[in-house]
């Protein structure tokens, strides 16, 4: 009885004060956005909570958790644009190219303002608060700001807890979905037809998938690609397949799809199938023959691989002075290499080495190293070296070492990850010449008493394909630099023509080179692999490969 008196004058309340709840529906594509409509904007975190964009603060917006189930959220919106425990809900205005998202309560639109991931709201509508809204992955959307300001993607923070707007390369990449009051607009049905001309191209252990978009009555939201070494398993209607290793959601359009760090020397195959809506709505095309394919990856050989899960794994650090040094860090189950020089509130004197083991080349003629790098705050740069020389105990300045810094990419900021490529350490120390010695690899830290950044290294990496230079005509063609940023030198022992070939097969230059040294100019290629293809007067070739930077 307690309980249907509370109930009772729970409604009352609820009456009296004109608080109302609103159904909204997931919007399963940007094509049935609709102007003139009330939406509120969510985001998910990595175990499906869902959270809503709530009051605006000083550079971004709030989040809240709320309940979503089978893409329905009943939510009462703030009524205040103060109140900080309600979702907010904001009108979509303009047209597809050019959407506005208007704020009643702040009685503004919400804007990419630039100069740091910012997502403001202002009475002023200008292009930066204007937005091209596409498909995102599993259902979400990509809206981006026509402002033209770096920072124009605008996502959900899942560490943050926020709504913000970030630049395309950052690790910050969930999507937003739009949920529309009272409802979306119905599913579409499945694609007409499947996609033509499905291609690949195999890079080392990376497989780039190509092909021409479906089309038909109803055209595709998206394509599911997937990759098995064994029998491809066919998706089912209603239940979406997230994006892996394995498995790639790819927006209409796109038309490519990279499965990239396959092991070697693996057969696999890969089916592509285009759907329409997504969640508990998808709708795979399934019948008939779905287009497929076979491919096989380079056999590829590790050298060393250390993700720090133990400590500093097969890594030594070696502090040259300051109390600070290489450590072991960890975030939402992420662990790496870090080292920070501010500490006590005070930027102090560091110089820290973290020293790989002995590499050992195992006689193949390259050795490429890969990482990735986490920074923020002002110091000096993380600083990459290698030496043939050093005895792996004692102190590293006592010892040659080769600064190959240069040669890679690196986080600028804001913890964000940044890939360094892969760069052939033969390619830079001139292997041949050297006879393939084993080497160390260092990662360098220097803070001062006026600045210290905090460095995070992560899945370091040093791999071979068996052989960079192919032997024919009794000569090994050795490329240097490599990579390279103006040009590449070799020697010939007789004349040949000599052809460049990106990795898409296009020859982008042919020259003929005489017996000795002889130079390429790449300073005008873009950054990427390429092949140099060496044809000899006598009949034979050889086959070589470089990397731009």
């Amino acid at each position: 009885m307690k309980k249907v008196l509370f109930s009772l004058v729970a409604v009352l309340l609820l009456s009296l004060s004109g608080i109302a709840q609103t159904t909204y529906t997931m919007v399963n594509s940007a094509s049935q956005l609709e102007a003139g409509a009330k939406y509120v904007l969510v985001g998910y975190d990595n175990d499906g909570q869902a959270f809503i964009m709530s009051y605006q603060k000083s550079n971004n917006r709030h989040a809240l958790a709320i309940d979503e189930a089978g893409g329905v959220i009943t939510a009462t919106v703030a009524t205040d644009p103060s109140q900080q425990d309600a979702p907010f809900e904001f009108t979509l205005d303009g047209a597809p190219g050019a959407w506005t998202i208007y704020d009643p309560l702040n009685n503004g639109y919400l804007y990419a303002a630039g100069g740091g991931n910012y997502l403001r709201t202002q009475t002023d509508l200008t292009d930066n608060g204007r937005w091209t809204i596409t498909d995102g992955d599993e259902g979400g959307m990509v809206p981006v700001s026509n402002g033209g300001v770096e920072q124009c993607y605008m996502r959900y923070n899942i560490t943050s807890t926020l709504f913000g707007c970030y630049k395309e390369s950052s690790n910050v990449a969930a999507p937003v979905y739009f949920f529309k009051a009272g409802g979306a607009a119905e599913p579409d049905p499945e694609p007409s037809n499947y996609p033509t001309d499905f291609y690949y191209l195999g890079v080392g252990t990376d497989i780039i998938l190509t092909w021409t978009d479906a089309t038909g009555a109803q055209l595709p939201h998206k394509y599911l690609v997937l990759a098995s070494t064994g029998n491809i398993t066919v998706p089912t209607d209603g239940t979406p397949v997230a994006d892996g290793i394995l498995a790639k959601n790819v927006p209409y359009g796109t038309q490519v799809a990279e499965f990239t760090g396959l092991q070697g020397g693996t057969t696999y195959h890969f089916a592509i199938f285009p759907y329409t809506n997504s969640g508990s709505n998808i709708d795979y095309k399934t019948d008939g023959n779905y287009p497929n394919l076979t491919a096989t990856t380079e056999e590829i050989y590790t050298l060393l691989f250390e993700d720090f899960d133990e400590d500093l794994g097969v890594f030594s650090a070696y502090d040259m002075y300051g109390d600070q040094g290489w450590h072991q860090g960890s975030y939402q189950g992420t662990t790496y290499a870090v080292c920070n020089g501010y500490a006590n509130q005070t930027y102090n004197e560091n110089e820290d080495w973290l020293i790989s083991p002995a590499i050992s080349s195992n006689g193949y003629q390259d050795a490429i190293l890969s990482f990735r790098t986490a920074m923020k705050f002002d110091g000096d740069p993380l600083q990459v070296k290698v030496s043939v020389d050093y005895d792996g105990q004692s102190e590293p300045t006592d010892f040659d070492w080769v600064d190959i810094t240069d040669a890679f990419d690196f986080s600028t900021g804001n913890y964000e990850w940044v890939e360094s490529g892969e760069v052939d350490i033969w390619g830079i120390l001139d292997g041949y010449a050297l006879g393939y010695p084993d080497f160390y690899v260092a990662f360098v830290y220097k803070s001062s008493s006026e600045s210290a950044s905090s460095l995070e290294i992560d899945y370091v990496k040093v791999v071979s394909y068996g052989a960079e230079a192919v032997e024919e005509n009794n000569q090994t063609i050795g490329l240097y630099p490599n990579p390279a940023r103006e040009q590449v030198s070799f020697n010939l022992e007789s004349d040949a023509q000599v052809s460049i070939f990106d990795v898409t097969g296009r020859k982008v230059s042919e020259t003929e080179c005489k017996a000795g040294q002889a130079q390429l100019d790449v300073n005008e290629l873009v950054n990427g692999v390429y092949f140099v293809n060496f044809r000899f007067v006598d009949g034979t070739s050889a086959v070589s490969k470089f990397v731009k930077f």
